[in-house]
């Protein structure tokens, strides 16, 4: 992941500035060099990617999932958390890391990198591959990412912990991100022809493998069905994403919050009228249901249960601006999101076998209606596996205590679970629908 919290639907209509990259940013030229999986002792490894797409931060990631980000201090150390990173000259592809008072030497993996620009829907668009040690893969996985600006290229964790496993990784900067053309947009058939045509371009450099597919994140697992109706592929892995849309998505976001703050069934059945209004808002592209929205707002103002809704939907968003606020600016802030995308019909049609992988703590994408959805749709194809993490939130985010104090991490054997998967095409566990042992 690029950040602690993937970027949400509800960042995407923000009309105030985002936690997001600025899009277009990239990591300074100079630290591509240092972006890779590195070797340390006792079988050990450490990814570095860039962050967020901050022109100087680091990221790292560590064997056990534990990842954080790196700052420059004035030495050119990169500083954070327990860790300290000094890089060796880029020709020599080393690290020094201390943790705990231990140094330890690490060395960079060669991995094959490949860069590229291609033809999207009407764009130029910006990609990279990634090939395990030697160049050659037997499986290969395009990424898509969610609704996040960060430059793919630079940011995602997954093309390298992948490649280091054997798959080969294909990512690219979504449109008006990175290195790439175009205006951003949040139309998932836009971006599935974009992810159609990175599919081509990942088999035109990598013409001797035998099986390809996507991993789409977040608003990517959206993307990721859409993409197998457009091109041939071997698997689809949606990440933290939903067998529902953008509008349940909102119904239950709200919901959620509600309940966690101890508001019981009359407030739940007051806030779906909100969500209801909200629901023929967005529907309308902002041009209906403004006028009582403020309505709404005037008669329940001072009510608790209405405070209680966090900016994490596009309902909680709606209520911190005004109608006309909400009329000017949410079309273009809504880049063209397909609020009216129902995803089952495509999940249950498409040809390609497909893994998901689900937070059961995911406060952004609530994953308890998307495992009924696929459990159902289990009974009727065999090749659909379910894999839930019960402690993970949003970007498969865990936070785990450790000697350095708690900290975030990805789940234990996440990867390796994915890499297998996709090589082997079965889960380490028995069963079709696994739920992971909780992390410590």
């Amino acid at each position: 992941m690029p950040s602690l919290l993937a970027a949400t639907l509800a960042a995407v209509i923000a009309t105030a500035p985002s936690l997001d990259a600025v899009p277009q940013t990239r990591l300074d030229p100079a630290l591509r060099c240092r972006l890779g999986a590195y070797a340390l002792p006792d079988g050990q490894y450490v990814t570095i990617t860039g962050h967020g797409g901050h022109p100087r931060d680091l990221q790292f990631t560590l064997s056990s999932g534990v990842f954080g980000r790196l700052r420059e201090e004035a030495d050119g150390a990169y500083v954070g958390g327990p860790l300290r990173v000094v890089f060796g000259p880029c020709d020599g592809g080393g690290l020094r890391l201390t943790r705990s008072g231990r140094t330890v030497e690490g060395a960079r993996l060669p991995l094959a990198e490949t860069q590229t620009d291609f033809a999207g829907d009407g764009v130029t668009l910006h990609g990279k591959l990634v090939s395990p040690t030697g160049g050659r893969a037997k499986a290969l996985a395009v990424w898509i990412d969610g609704s996040n600006n960060d430059p793919s290229t630079d940011d995602v964790v997954w093309q390298y912990e992948l490649a280091r496993r054997g798959v080969a990784v294909f990512v690219y900067d979504k449109r008006g991100t990175g290195a790439s053309g175009g205006s951003l947009s949040a139309d998932f058939h836009v971006r599935a022809r974009d992810t159609a045509a990175a599919v081509a371009e990942a088999r035109r450099l990598a013409p001797g493998v035998r099986r390809i597919g996507v991993i789409g994140a977040s608003q990517g697992g959206w993307v990721a069905p859409l993409t197998a109706t457009l091109a041939p592929l071997d698997f689809v892995i949606p990440a933290f994403a939903m067998a529902e849309g953008p509008i349940a998505q909102d119904r239950r976001i709200v919901e959620n919050q509600l309940r966690a703050a101890g508001f019981g069934e009359d407030v739940l059945a007051e806030a779906r009228s909100l969500t209801a209004l909200t629901e023929r808002i967005v529907r309308s592209n902002f041009q209906d249901g403004l006028e009582e929205l403020d309505a709404f707002r005037a008669t329940h103002a001072g009510r608790p249960w209405l405070a209680a809704i966090q900016p994490r939907s596009y309902t909680g968003i709606l209520l911190t601006m005004s109608g006309a606020e909400a009329r000017a600016g949410g079309p273009t802030a809504a880049q063209g999101l397909s609020f009216d995308y129902e995803p089952r019909p495509v999940i249950e049609r498409i040809e390609a076998r497909q893994l998901w992988l689900l937070g059961g703590a995911d406060r952004q994408a609530p994953s308890e209606a998307t495992q009924e959805i696929l459990r159902q749709t289990q009974v009727r194809r065999s090749d659909l596996d379910v894999v839930v993490y019960p402690k993970a939130d949003h970007g498969l985010i865990e936070r785990v205590h450790t000697p350095d104090g708690t900290v975030s991490a990805h789940p234990g054997g996440l990867f390796d679970l994915v890499a297998t998967w996709i090589e082997d095409r079965r889960l380490p566990a028995k069963g079709r629908f696994v739920v992971m042992p909780a992390s410590d």
